[in-house]
């Protein structure tokens, strides 16, 4: 989704993203953390001048919490990264259009808030800043429930989850501070959403998923106190090559329902217009020649810009707990840089409240292995058990795991004779192996068949596997005291597990397994906190979409949706499936077309 020129920071590519995720054979279990990215777009080149310009917002209505320069107290200590403004005279503009409704971005939230409104019978433009040909998105996975796809692609029948149960266990894992009204939204609609969506695809069976379930179909998607879904669509296939291809189609699919709406693509917005204290349109630069034009909304302006985290300066400031569980000076992801969210402040938005989350960074310091981050048994570095590993599947537990030494390595612990059943029982994606199936159990039990044969030697030094506790302790180099602990946190791990009562951690019964049959096996992995994607933080919204001022009210004709807007993943990202950032993106993208069609 781009309001400014398309660029991917240099400091951390999808591809090195995935590198610093994989062990071996792992890659395509990190691959679903990338398929929650919805798109956005990178830096403006526009220069900043001093507010105050027609052009320009004004201040907002209230002072209350300002200083003697006007500044509020949001941000007060770190609002460099803020900027000001750019002022753009009227004898700049060279062209304007007006339509009921002015979406900043096409990627999956602003395509599918285009393409709802459209079809509603509204009059709409849409600018980005990339071109049509080419178009890119970040990360091409749709994470849904309930949809006729899940029906009949992957046979698990449209009752199967109630929405009230996502609700409740999406609020706990977020200690009740996602926005209940777009939570709620999602678990009504978002099945009717994905059906809406998939209108584009002419053949359902050619969707392909990211989800392999074993044979038995006795899997149970509750895992403790947590649901697991495994709708997740590959938005890159059946009728679409790409991710990119999917949102520029369902841009056509709006202008065909409205033909007198348009998409500008190469136009970088670069300041929103202001009438008083209402939003009313969006000036864009065209970037093939420099020219700039005025787009003026009867209804709104929906900002679908994306997320900052390659904006170190901005990200840094925000996200307060990804940048203190680091030892880096300067954080960076691989999305945009929130020059969007930038323009919603200018026109007297703010942030949501913090923490502001970050799809890694402070709970992605679990690393990947045989059994991706399963929710097993983990060990640190002196030998001792941690945590619940259980506790709002391995991206939320693994925050636990940010907190151990930067410098560490965390073990993973199973035996022979139950690794099976802890694998195939495990939440579906998110850290965990996508593919439970039975031929990935038979493939799975070469690669520990090789880790029995290497000896202390290991495979790639990393996965292990000994007859007695106390020899793998000596193969993952624990000594003395920490090679005690070791033993004893694994005999004590198991006799939990055969008792059905965790009494250190309150680990689910469902989620442990026993540790009780030789050889026992174990994986030595890096503790790697900082590997970031995007940010999940954006404008304080309310349940309709539309942007909050410093008083939280609601500032008329300005709208976010998609990683522009707060209220999704508070605290911490929060992933009870592959692909949920997308499935929120275009999901509360339509519902916001939608919403904007039904206002008088």
């Amino acid at each position: 989704m781009g309001n400014s020129e398309f660029k991917q920071s240099a400091g951390l590519s999808r591809r090195s993203f995935l590198m610093g995720l994989a062990v071996t054979g792992t890659a395509a279990v990190g691959a679903g953390l990338v398929g929650c990215s919805p798109s956005s777009t990178g830096t403006s080149g526009a220069e900043e001048a001093p507010a105050g310009s027609a052009a320009s917002p004004a201040a907002s209505a209230s002072n209350v919490g300002a200083d003697a320069n006007g500044n509020t107290v949001y941000y007060s200590m770190r609002r460099d990264w803020l900027g000001e403004a750019p002022s753009i005279s009227d004898d700049e503009i060279t062209e304007t259009h007006e339509a009921d409704v002015v979406i900043v971005g096409a990627g999956y939230a602003g395509s599918q808030c285009f393409r709802m409104a459209c079809e509603k019978g509204l009059t709409c433009i849409v600018i980005d800043a990339q071109q049509k040909d080419g178009f890119e998105t970040y990360g091409g996975q749709l994470g849904h429930f309930n949809s006729t796809w899940q029906e009949e692609v992957l046979g698990v029948p449209k009752d199967t989850f109630d929405p009230v149960d996502f609700i409740d266990s999406y609020q706990l894992q977020s200690a009740g501070r996602a926005h209940p009204d777009l939570i709620k939204q999602f678990a009504h609609r978002n099945g009717e959403m994905v059906d809406w969506m998939m209108e584009l695809q002419p053949d359902l069976s050619a969707v392909t998923g990211v989800n392999s379930l074993n044979s038995s179909g006795t899997y149970d998607y509750k895992k403790g106190y947590f649901w697991t879904y495994p709708a997740v669509i590959n938005l890159g296939s059946g009728a679409f090559e790409t991710s990119g291809a999917f949102c520029t189609a369902s841009v056509d699919k709006g202008i065909e329902a409205s033909p007198d709406s348009q998409a500008f693509y190469g136009y970088s917005a670069k300041v929103l217009v202001k009438d008083g204290e209402a939003v009313t349109g969006v000036i864009a630069q065209n970037d093939a020649d420099e020219t700039y034009g005025k787009f003026t909304a009867r209804k709104g302006v929906v900002l679908a810009t994306g997320d900052f985290s390659s904006n170190s300066e901005m990200y840094s400031a925000l996200c307060t707990e990804v940048q203190e569980s680091n030892p880096y000076t300067e954080l960076v992801g691989s999305g945009r840089d929130g020059y969007g969210i930038r323009m919603g402040m200018w026109a007297g938005g703010v942030m949501e409240l913090g923490p502001r989350a970050a799809m890694g960074g402070c709970t992605s310091a679990l690393p990947m292995g045989t059994f991706g981050a399963a929710s097993g048994l983990w060990i640190n570095k002196y030998g001792k058990r941690y945590c619940n590993e259980a506790f709002g599947v391995p991206f939320v537990a693994g925050v636990q795991s940010a907190r151990q030494p930067i410098d560490s390595n965390i073990i993973q612990v199973w035996d022979n004779g139950h690794w099976r059943e802890f694998v195939q029982n495990q939440a579906l994606g998110h850290f965990n192996l996508s593919d439970i199936s039975d031929a990935k159990m038979d493939e799975l039990a070469a690669t520990l068949q090789s880790a029995v044969d290497a000896g202390s030697a290991g495979v790639n030094e990393s996965l292990f596997a000994a007859d007695t506790l106390e020899e793998l302790a000596g193969y993952l180099g624990f000594e003395g005291e920490a090679a005690d602990n070791f033993v004893e946190a694994v005999q004590t791990y198991d006799s939990y597990a055969a008792a059905g009562k965790d009494e250190d951690y309150a680990k689910p019964a469902d989620m442990m397994f026993r540790i009780s049959e030789p050889p026992y096996y174990a994986e030595k992995l890096q503790r790697n906190a900082n590997i970031v994607l995007v940010t999940l933080a954006g404008l304080f919204i309310d349940g309709d979409g539309r942007c909050l001022d410093q008083n939280f009210e609601p500032i008329e004709g300005l709208y976010a949706t998609g990683n522009a807007s707060g209220g999704r993943f508070p605290l911490q990202y929060t992933a009870p499936m592959n692909g949920i950032s997308i499935g929120f993106a275009t999901v509360f993208g339509a519902l916001l077309g939608e919403h904007l069609a039904e206002q008088a």
